[in-house]
């Protein structure tokens, strides 16, 4: 998704020159999510987050979804963070952790650790997001940007 992202949607942004960008933030697609297992950490996550504040003129950004309250939480608690520039540490604060029990924390840091699949899982799913980006480039970009 990162990879996706990155690779399609500044160039878009840039093209388009769009006055504000809006953007739903769910975390549906989050490693662990029990619905989509999409394979996104909160480090991808925030590097997204931190791609569009970098993109957009002005950003309207909302909520969504995600089957699992702890990422949301923990997901919507980085990205804040990340809109207003203030640096969080790592660790749940243990008051929250004490009065939240039953949240769905499993960790007790605001970050989940680094992750990257291995082997032909990998490479089957670099080559299904690189023809993504291809039809993308191929059918969405001459839209934004027609030749002359």
């Amino acid at each position: 998704f990162t990879y996706a992202f990155t690779e399609t949607v500044p160039q878009l942004v840039a093209a388009f020159k769009p006055d504000i960008v809006v953007s739903q933030l769910g975390v549906d697609t989050f490693r662990n999510d029990p619905l989509a297992h999409l394979n996104i950490t909160t480090n991808g996550f925030c590097r997204v987050v931190g791609m569009i504040k970098s993109i957009a003129p002005k950003w309207v950004a909302l909520g969504g979804g995600g089957y699992d309250i702890g990422n949301v939480a923990r997901a919507w608690t980085l990205a804040w963070a990340i809109m207003n520039n203030i640096t969080l540490p790592d660790e749940l604060p243990e008051a929250f952790l004490e009065q939240y029990p039953l949240e769905g924390f499993r960790s007790r840091k605001l970050r989940d650790e680094e992750y990257q699949e291995k082997g032909p899982r990998k490479e089957i799913m670099r080559d299904e997001v690189g023809k993504v980006i291809a039809g993308i480039r191929e059918k969405v970009f001459p839209l934004i940007n027609p030749p002359a």
